[in-house]
């Protein structure tokens, strides 16, 4: 009768102590997650309801408003949230107006990328598209991802649209689909009558 209750309390023994084991191997593993959770870089400036604006020779080039905003001085990026872009492009000054969910400005680099929900417009166009990218040096904008652009005459859909700031061309590739709109093109000839 000895060895039955010897066997069952060396198997709760034998269970306890790999029980514990087991344990503490889990409760070493959280508190690592944690400590790399802890040890994630945080960013160095966090600002909420700004302004961020760029210019050159006395000209505002562009200013971004956003509800909030984190710069990193290691990476110099500023994260935004929901910014709403206004660049202002050729002698003209003839302004862009974009805005977004999220996105990048490198304001050393002169260039802004823009991420989710863009829609906006550029003089008698609206845009859409999934990603916006302004690149101030090479005075050009790209719109990739379901690019949408439209005018009372026409509309052009594609993957990618690169548009020359100074010269206003516009460049589409992949998939490009582009469609006159004859009612658009009498309003525009009235308008011109005039």
């Amino acid at each position: 009768m000895r060895k039955p209750v010897l066997y069952l309390v060396l198997i709760f023994v034998l269970g306890l102590a790999i029980g514990l084991v087991v344990n503490d191997q889990r409760g070493r593993r959280g508190s690592t997650a944690e400590r790399s959770v802890a040890k994630a870089p945080e960013p160095d400036v966090m600002a909420e309801d700004l302004e961020l604006v760029q210019g050159a020779d006395g000209k505002v080039l562009w200013r971004i408003r956003a509800r909030s905003a984190h710069y990193s001085v290691d990476q110099r990026i500023v994260q935004v949230l929901r910014p709403q872009l206004s660049a202002y492009v050729g002698v003209d000054r003839q302004e862009i107006f974009i805005k977004s969910d999220t996105g990048e400005v490198n304001q050393t680099g002169n260039t802004v990328t823009l991420h989710d929900n863009i829609s906006g417009r550029f003089g008698s166009f609206a845009l859409t598209s999934d990603v916006f990218d302004y690149i101030g040096a090479m005075k050009k904008i790209y719109l990739k991802g379901r690019v949408v652009i439209t005018r009372p005459d026409f509309a052009v859909n594609a993957t990618t649209v690169e548009i020359n700031l100074e010269t206003r061309e516009l460049t589409a590739a992949g998939g490009v689909v582009a469609e006159l709109i004859p009612a658009g093109l009498d309003s525009l000839k009235k308008e011109k009558l005039k």
